[in-house]
């Protein structure tokens, strides 16, 4: 009896034993059978609204500036203003040398008074003509009347034409409200037609600064909407208005048909009337707004393509008595709005799902993966 009992232990040992070495062996195969799988990284998909952002930055220049030029090319007598000088329409800037245009009015003027007395003669010699009664010497007389009119009309208006322009051209005022931002004459400097003899800005119209956006973010700005801008050298936020959105001029780059028209790039002109503004500051604006498109937002760069569409791989775990397995799958969505780094997922993902971002080896359908 004792021996029996003790081939039965023995037995029931070994049998024991052998499972439990099966048991390891099914086990550390197992276990090496997973660390040869590709390592994923995952992550959850969280409740993310899409926000398009745009920073803009640029120099303020005057929205309405204009050189007054020198237009006779006349020797300037005398600058009124200096630089920074505020101005009012119509006040006198500069004057100019009219010793010329004088000349030329004394003369006209010489000339019509000598054309006056000469319209006494040719009366005299009508009058002579009709007491002789001479038809041919009072038809002669009445035409050299009639035309001595015509010079005489001729020459009233090139006197009165002399007038003007001495008028116009011996004094410079300003065309509007202003402020003198640059002069380049001087009192008794000699003077170039044309040439430029300062630059005048209007008040009214304040400062602007523009700067480049992409086409995809021109919707972002509504000509004629409010915007904060930041003076950066005082910190300071003024008030703005979006004026204009005008397509960016290309540099020539010598082969204009590598031109995409996705890569147009438009400016976008916004403009200050704040008082305290000299020009020349750097502003700055950052505008945000929110997509009205529903989804999950994603990285581009967890986004793959395929001829079936766009998909990520998401992580599906199989569930059984050994064990639980995970396996990747790839998830088609339909993609929505978008910014340069982010997408939204419009559908095709649930709340439940967890993306996988990043992958040791490369993945396919179906792979079996150890998740992190």
């Amino acid at each position: 009896m004792t021996s029996i009992s003790k081939r039965q232990r023995l037995t029931a040992t070994l049998f024991i034993l052998f499972f439990a070495i099966l048991a390891g062996l099914t086990f550390f195969s197992s276990t090496l059978e997973t660390m040869m799988l590709p390592k994923v990284i995952t992550e959850k998909l969280v409740s993310k609204t899409l926000v398009h952002s745009v920073n803009g930055s640029g120099v303020l220049t005057p929205r309405k500036q204009v050189d007054l030029v020198n237009e006779s090319g006349s020797k300037i007598l005398k600058v009124y203003v200096k630089e920074n000088d505020q101005v009012k329409k119509g006040q006198k800037l500069v004057t100019f040398d009219s010793s010329e245009l004088d000349e030329q009015l004394y003369q006209e003027e010489m000339g019509l008074k000598k054309q006056k007395l000469n319209r006494e003669v040719l009366k005299e010699n009508i009058m002579n003509a009709v007491r002789a009664g001479d038809e041919q010497a009072i038809v002669k007389a009445q035409r050299d009347l009639e035309l001595d009119n015509m010079d005489l009309e001729m020459a009233t208006r090139k006197l009165n034409k002399l007038h003007k322009d001495k008028a116009d051209k011996q004094t410079l005022t300003a065309p509007f409200d202003g402020k003198i931002t640059k002069i380049t004459a001087e009192d008794s400097m000699n003077g170039s037609q044309g040439g430029t003899i300062l630059t005048l800005m209007d008040s009214g119209k304040g400062f602007e600064f523009l700067f480049a956006v992409d086409s995809g973010n021109t919707a972002l700005f509504e000509i004629g909407s409010k915007v904060s801008v930041r003076l950066v050298k005082d910190n300071k936020l003024v008030d703005g208005t979006i004026q204009e959105i005008k397509t960016a001029k290309k540099e020539n780059s010598g082969d204009s048909s590598k031109d995409s028209p996705n890569e147009s790039s438009y400016q976008v002109v916004v403009s200050i009337t704040d008082g305290g503004l000299k020009g020349g500051e750097q502003a700055s604006l950052d505008i945000k707004k929110e997509s009205n498109d529903k989804g999950f937002v994603l990285p581009k760069k967890w986004i793959h393509k395929d001829a079936t569409g766009s998909y990520v791989y998401v992580v599906e775990e199989k569930k059984s008595s050994l064990g639980n397995t995970f396996n990747a799958r790839k998830a088609y969505i339909l993609t929505g709005d978008s910014t340069e780094d982010e997408v939204i997922a419009v559908s095709g993902l649930s709340s439940n799902d967890e993306i996988i971002i990043e992958s040791s080896e490369p993945l396919q359908e179906g792979n079996r993966i150890r998740v992190y």
